[in-house]
């Protein structure tokens, strides 16, 4: 009877382990993605491209910038493997002391792809819905 206990015992931590640690991954949020990892203060510019006209801007007012992240700031996510491609998309590097350090592509206003150039992680990196209200104006109003 203490064995098969046991044995139930280790299943259900195997199933936790197998089901419970992608499910756990599978939702992140922008302030986990990017402000848990550098101090917000240390971003020097942030580039966004414009798909429809590849118009190139460089924000590198730093109240342009506390703009730009604090829109992001709340945004949630979960892990998403399809999007829809809208017609406008926006290319997003963030550079961190002149180098670059995180790449974005925003889908709309929908689904975002991130990445952390300096993190080899998959759960760094990848395409999300976003979850969240978030309706993109920071960027927008760039091009405007």
């Amino acid at each position: 009877m203490k064995k098969s206990k046991l044995f139930l015992l280790f299943l259900i931590v195997i199933n936790l382990l197998l089901y419970g640690v992608p499910l756990y991954h599978s939702y992140n949020s922008f302030q986990n993605l990017v402000l848990d990892r550098i101090d917000a203060t240390q971003i020097t510019s942030i580039r966004v491209l414009k798909s429809s006209n590849e118009q190139d801007i460089k924000v590198d007012d730093p109240k342009e910038i506390e703009k730009i992240i604090h829109e992001f700031s709340d945004v949630k996510l979960k892990r998403s493997g399809a999007s829809e491609r809208p017609a406008e998309t926006y290319w997003i590097r963030i550079y961190v002391n002149k180098d670059q350090r995180f790449g974005m592509t925003l889908y709309g206003t929908d689904y975002l792809y991130f990445s952390d150039r300096s993190s080899n992680s998959k759960y760094h990196s990848g395409n999300f819905k976003i979850t969240s209200k978030f309706d993109g104006e920071s960027i927008i109003s760039l091009f405007k």
